[in-house]
């Protein structure tokens, strides 16, 4: 599912204006599973190990996460439906959700 996220995200060369110069660590967390992202001008990519501090955290399960990630829902329209948990800064949280939506 994540995989089809970055693929479309370092594909599409109109996302990178929204793209941070400071590197924006995002985290997708269901059941036991925990996927972590690094956002910054080079694009999207996928970060293992323990990172020090997460700008964005979703935390919900995997059937929601995929309606986010393929876009049949927003994060708002999630958020709203109270079926996600989202920690952050607004800023970071509403960029990220700017990308979300213009892949979809």
């Amino acid at each position: 599912m994540f995989d089809f996220l970055l693929e479309k995200a370092n594909d599409h060369h109109f996302l990178k204006p929204l793209f941070p110069a400071r590197p924006m660590f995002i985290a997708f967390e269901f059941g036991q599973s925990i996927y972590c992202y690094q956002l910054d001008l080079e694009g999207l990519r996928r970060v293992d190990g323990n990172i020090e501090s997460i700008d964005v955290k979703i935390i919900g399960n995997e059937e929601q996460m995929e309606e986010l990630i393929t876009g049949q829902l927003k994060l708002q329209q999630l958020m709203k439906l109270k079926a996600v948990k989202v920690e952050g800064r607004f800023r970071d949280i509403l960029r990220l959700e700017s990308v979300l939506s213009l892949l979809a």
